[in-house]
């Protein structure tokens, strides 16, 4: 089984929201906002991740920080492996 990382997210949001380079963060605890993308980003963002890993994610996980969506994603690939 695959895991969902910091740097996929951030690959998603340079080639899905338009996130420049230069803001791509490690960071846990950052959010879509805080990078500047819009509600518009966090749509596109939301889709891929849901298209690429089969995950449905809810809209109260869109404030939610990078660390917490990635793991978010882990326990629902790590669910759909058993």
């Amino acid at each position: 089984m695959s895991t969902f990382t910091i740097s996929e997210l951030m690959e998603i949001l340079v080639v899905k929201a338009g996130l420049p380079r230069s803001a791509v963060t490690a960071d846990p605890s950052a959010t879509l906002s805080d990078v500047d993308l819009d509600s518009l980003a966090q749509l596109q963002v939301k889709a891929e991740i849901e298209d690429r890993y089969g995950i449905e994610l809810d809209d109260e996980h869109a404030n939610a920080t990078f660390g917490e969506l990635v793991t978010l994603v882990n326990e629902e690939l790590s669910e759909r492996a058993r």
